[in-house]
């Protein structure tokens, strides 16, 4: 099952958040792709990317199930679909759909499919209140059968990600995140509990892993700028950060970028969950 790699031609020239999207996605590509092979999932199924964002695993799951297959890339945020739409054009991506939905509230009905083979997500669950209750919604998506694939941090108060050498400014950026997920009541062990939740929701859980991603420099400093950037809001809202320490790491990790002799850079330990609805 080949990946599917997003044509140059959908990415505007001067578009570099884009451009940074595409190239984080690239990393995570062979993960999402093995995943579906382990749990059986292969050309013509109808797969969910929850939580999708602006790309998500969209191009890697479409590669999966290939053009006589559908995947809905699922987002409350307009916005981000917007985006996704620009980099996946139907004319590219046949199989590739959009719905505007908030996975706490999304059903059956409005996926206008008559099968579900898959519910996946990466880094969806970690922002959500109760996530055993966004799993049974998931699997309430699923057809006897079907799957879940998750990729979660294992636990956001632990396993940090990390560098050689260590730069200070990725440790806050990582507190910081931490501190706004908690803010909004978002539970931060999914990766840890995983297999209670998937039990709770019918779930059979067949497989689960560890893994870290590593990453170029240009990319592995640059996600934890994104993510500043992203949580502005939330830290002024809650006190967490002012612009001038905001400011302050944004530089110290710009700066990071370009400096010699950097050995690796890593994400957070991962887990993966794969369960099946029986």
């Amino acid at each position: 099952m080949p990946a599917c790699v997003v044509p140059s031609y959908s990415l505007g020239a001067s578009d570099a958040e884009l451009r940074r999207l595409v190239e984080l996605a690239s990393h995570e590509e062979d993960r999402v792709v093995d995943a579906c092979r382990r749990a059986g999932i292969g050309q013509g199924a109808t797969v969910l990317d929850l939580g999708c964002g602006p790309l998500g695993a969209l191009a890697a799951l479409a590669g999966v199930v290939g053009r006589t297959g559908t995947v809905i890339g699922i987002d409350a945020s307009a916005s981000a679909l917007e985006k996704a739409r620009s980099l996946l054009p139907t004319d590219a991506f046949p199989q590739v759909r959009f719905l505007q939905a908030d996975v706490n509230e999304i059903s059956r009905e409005q996926l206008g499919v008559e099968r579900v083979d898959l519910a996946y997500c990466r880094l969806m669950l970690l922002h959500q209140a109760d996530p055993a209750a966004v799993v049974r919604r998931m699997a309430a998506l699923l057809d006897p059968g079907g799957v879940t694939i998750a990729h979660e941090p294992s636990d956001l108060s632990s396993h940090a990600p990390a560098s050689e050498p260590q730069v200070p400014a990725m440790t806050r950026v990582w507190e910081l995140v931490v501190a706004a997920a908690r803010s909004r009541g978002a539970r931060t062990d999914f990766g840890r509990k995983g297999r209670a939740y998937l039990e709770s929701a019918g779930l059979v859980v067949e497989s689960h892993r560890a893994y870290a991603v590593h990453y170029p420099p240009e990319i592995g400093y640059e996600i934890p700028r994104v993510a500043l950037s992203s949580l502005r809001p939330v830290l002024a809202q809650h006190g967490l950060a002012d612009e001038e320490e905001i400011a302050r790491l944004d530089r110290e990790l710009e700066e990071a970028k370009h400096r010699a002799g950097v050995q690796w850079v890593s994400s957070p330990l991962m887990i993966e969950w794969i369960g099946r609805y029986r």
